[in-house]
């Protein structure tokens, strides 16, 4: 389908598929174009155009100057042949947005050097001094606008830490991690979880330890003479209701962080425990009073005048470093994390309700790099695997989260991995997520997360061995992580771009054990049990993987060879016609490898 262009950047322009500008000269049109085509779905009620752009006037003149403006608008069009871009609805007004590229969806999704590419304000020399609702609007747009363009990290700088420096020493291998069961080794420097804290009171709120010792990890992992192992894998353990020693066996590590909450009417005592994890014994303690008001500050707060302390225990000769905090965070703290939790089904029913509270996040607070950057992320998955009849709108408000979130979450690790997130899901460009990995890396060097999502990038474009590296990173921070599936499923995928198909096959089977929701898990079993002769168990899950949104995962590869090896061998495998150049996919892999491989990752 032939497509049209709409700068909004500088001058207006609306360009046809052919190059032509069509000659659009009325402000307030430009005006009314704009406002409905960076909405939600590319819709605006006609209340909402007349109260913006004729707000001054009798109810009755508003609307016969929106009818007016649109009929000429619409006859303006219909002289290049584009008076399908229009539609007028009885009480809303639409463009066809699936058939427009704007300007303002590329920032910070493609071309990474926003700044060269944009010059001037948004709706530049646009002023309607009669229509004061509009002001205000555009005076808001430019701003955010301006904060996009500069808000994409820059490759200067200095590099982030390599997995070395963050282990202390060289981590151990994915195989090796797989065979050492549930007793990982000690790292070379002092090492600590911390453990979810118990809440008492008359009315217990479990969610509060739950988060005070997922912000305590982030304040800890500042300090980077410190390993600190991902609170969630702590969690997990301590659910199984195992003895204090046998978590800090498990986690590989020689400290936890325990403690108890007490919540009275609003005002909340900590109290924040040091113990061995070899012996069990508590050496430090301390206790802690503030107030929360159901926002995050409180967690924030406590965590930051706790964590100077236990670092100061842990280990004394060193010198006590600075703080570093992450921005302020608000928003429904209940709702983000079943959100978050719902998500990982990767389901249709649970994205859609993850949507629903996502968005509830965002109208509470469209500030909040927590619930932006997840409402993004939710959006992505929803586009990609094709869960909504309107993929282009659901692509438009992943696109306005995302950049939502990057304008107020640059110092937030969290928000910049479901960022990264969305950016693979939507095939937006992967120099811009690796820059984001790279900052947020260099705010926090051993977050788990991070290193999962930068794992990923390197898959996507291709760079398998330090994929691999920052993977196994990432299961030895968190060895009991809620994402080792996908973890491993991302190790798979790197093998297969090795040519190490047996090794592929190996982890992708653990995967499907650990997350067998994961859509990507089930694309590289197929994959590889195609290319070892496992021509059964691949056709199992071939077909319905092209029914289900397989090929749109395959096509996220931003290597060719990539991309063609698994959409050929998937197509292979459900017995669907191949295009004349798939037998290149098969070039990639040496004919060796046709048959178990287990060399070491």
């Amino acid at each position: 389908m032939n497509r049209y262009r709409l700068d909004l950047i500088g001058p207006f322009g609306l360009f046809a598929p052919d190059g032509q500008r069509i000659a659009i000269t009325s402000q307030k049109a430009m005006a009314l174009i704009a406002m409905t085509v960076v909405s939600a779905g590319g819709v605006r009620a006609r209340r909402k155009l007349e109260s913006m752009l004729w707000g001054s006037r009798p109810a009755k003149q508003a609307q016969d100057s929106l009818r007016r403006e649109l009929s000429n608008l619409r006859k303006v069009l219909a002289d290049h042949g584009a008076s399908d871009l229009l539609v007028c609805e009885t009480k809303r007004v639409a463009f066809a947005i699936d058939r427009i590229d704007v300007d303002i969806f590329t920032i910070g999704v493609g071309n990474p050097d926003a700044r060269s590419r944009f010059n001037g304000d948004f709706l530049e020399g646009i002023d309607l001094s009669d229509s004061e609702e509009f002001e205000d609007w555009l005076r808001e747009e430019r701003e955010r606008i301006g904060a996009m363009i500069d808000m994409v990290p820059s490759p200067n700088g200095i590099a982030a830490p390599t997995p070395a420096q963050v282990f202390g020493g060289s981590p151990p291998t994915a195989r090796a991690s797989l065979a050492s069961g549930n007793r990982p080794v000690l790292p070379p420097k002092p090492s600590l979880a911390v453990l979810p804290l118990t809440v008492l009171g008359s009315t217990p709120q479990p969610w509060l330890g739950t988060g005070l010792a997922e912000e305590l990890s982030v304040c800890l992992s500042a300090y980077p003479q410190l390993f600190i192992v991902a609170s969630g894998a702590a969690r997990l353990l301590v659910e199984q209701q195992l003895p204090r020693t046998e978590v800090a066996a498990r986690l590989g590590v020689r400290y936890l962080v325990d403690g108890s909450i007490i919540s009275e009417q609003g005002r909340l005592r900590v109290l924040a425990a040091l113990v061995d994890g070899e012996s069990g014994e508590q050496f430090w303690s301390e206790s802690f009073v503030g107030e929360t008001d159901g926002s995050f500050s409180f967690q924030q707060d406590i965590a930051a005048r706790i964590a100077p302390q236990i670092w100061t225990k842990v280990d004394t000769a060193e010198r006590k470093r600075s703080l570093r905090l992450i921005g302020p965070v608000s928003g429904d703290y209940e709702r983000f994390w079943r959100a978050s939790a719902l998500f990982r089904s990767w389901e249709r029913d649970a994205i859609a309700e993850a949507l629903t509270l996502t968005m509830q996040l965002v109208d509470d607070d469209p500030t909040c790099p927590w619930a932006t950057s997840l409402a993004a992320y939710c959006s992505s998955i929803s586009y990609l695997m094709q869960y909504t009849p309107d993929r282009t709108a659901m692509l438009r408000r992943a696109i306005t989260y995302y950049q939502a979130a990057m304008r107020y979450g640059s110092d937030n690790v969290e928000a910049l991995g479901y960022c990264v997130g969305t950016l693979m899901n939507i095939d937006g460009d992967m120099e811009t997520a690796d820059r984001i990995v790279t900052s947020a890396l260099r705010l926090l060097p051993a977050h788990q997360p991070t290193l999962f999502w930068g794992g990923w990038v390197d898959v996507l474009r291709g760079d398998h061995d330090r994929a691999v590296e920052r993977f196994e990173l990432a299961l030895r921070v968190n060895p009991a992580t809620g994402a080792r599936g996908e973890t491993l499923a991302g190790i798979g995928f790197a093998a297969l771009q090795r040519g190490n198909i047996g090794d592929a096959y190996d982890f992708f089977t653990e995967a499907a054990h650990a997350a067998p929701s994961f859509p990507p898990t089930a694309l590289g079993l197929c994959v590889a049990a195609q290319l070892l002769g496992k021509q059964q168990e691949a056709q199992a899950r071939a077909r319905a993987l092209l029914a289900g949104g397989g090929l749109a995962l395959a096509r996220l590869m931003r290597k060719p060879e990539d991309r063609k090896l698994l959409e050929g061998v998937l197509q292979v495998a459900a017995g669907v016609p191949v295009s004349t150049d798939a037998p290149t996919a098969f070039a990639a892999v040496p004919r060796d490898t046709m048959t178990a491989n287990h060399d070491p990752i």
